[in-house]
């Protein structure tokens, strides 16, 4: 199975080789970056990064268009048979590979489990339904379809594009590994403006 791992990076200097590390090379048929508008270095970074890794593939917004656009732009973009999303400030666990062994185009997601900064452990089980969505799958790129990620003040956009998913009434594999770390609570990411939002 081709896997595209995809991933927005905005003033990411500081992780995106991090991030980039995590993700077996021999898993990966294409990574998609979307560079959007940063600051710092981040660029730069991607750019001496993908001299040493022929998979890489830079995608630059001209300006700031945030991180729900920018996984839109990064699906639209792939060609592999399955996708995967991590941002651009989170990691892999070495126990991904498990994962990514068991891509066999079986299901339409795979699905792991996540250790977030703090040490809570994210769990996803059959019995979830709409509950968390974020980055615990790797889908197939056919089931997508009309499935987006949404700028709404409401929820977080990475809801919607899961609730679409859900409704399809995907064939999933729950594996039960712990595959991903996830850099949260941080400040000013999504969830954390989001939960600001509704503090107010």
């Amino acid at each position: 199975m081709k896997i595209s791992f995809l991933s927005p990076a905005y003033n990411s200097a500081e992780w995106i080789k991090i991030m980039l590390d995590s993700i077996p090379k021999e898993y990966a048929y294409e990574i998609i970056v979307c560079e959007d508008g940063s600051t710092d270095n981040t660029l730069n970074i991607l750019e001496e990064y993908k001299k040493g890794c022929p998979q890489l593939k830079v995608l630059v917004n001209e300006k700031n268009i945030g991180a729900y656009d920018s996984y839109n732009r990064c699906i639209a973009e792939a060609t592999g048979d399955y996708i995967a999303i991590i941002d651009s400030d989170d990691i892999y666990l070495p126990t991904i590979r498990d994962v990514l062994a068991q891509v066999d185009g079986e299901y339409d997601i795979y699905y792991y489990n996540m250790l977030t900064k703090n040490g809570r452990t994210l769990r996803k089980q059959k019995s979830d339904g709409y509950r968390w969505p974020g980055h615990f799958k790797i889908i197939r790129r056919s089931f997508i379809g009309d499935a987006k990620f949404t700028n709404r003040k409401d929820v977080p956009g990475d809801i919607d594009f899961h609730k679409v998913l859900v409704n399809k009434r995907p064939k999933c594999k729950y594996t039960n590994i712990f595959a991903y770390w996830y850099n949260s609570p941080r400040t000013n990411s999504e969830s954390d403006l989001y939960r600001r939002r509704l503090k107010k």
